[in-house]
């Protein structure tokens, strides 16, 4: 008898949090949403960084060149 009840319990228990599961499925993918943004914004402000640094990198380059007068 208590090995049928603690199966049953524990039958119980995974449909309860199956259930959860399921009801927290859109909490889950708005949240999964934040983190893609939050990703792609990352990605874009370093892309920009190392373009800001590699163009400022240029012109000192351009700028060291001796220039020579004709």
């Amino acid at each position: 008898m208590k090995r049928i009840t603690g199966r049953v319990l524990a039958s119980l228990a995974v449909l309860a949090n199956n259930a959860q599961a399921v009801i927290a499925m859109p909490q889950r993918e708005h949240v999964q949403t934040i983190v893609w943004v939050m990703e792609a914004v990352t990605f874009v402000t370093i892309a920009a960084i190392f373009w800001f640094v590699w163009r400022i990198s240029k012109r000192a380059k351009e700028n060291r060149k001796p220039r020579r007068e004709n």
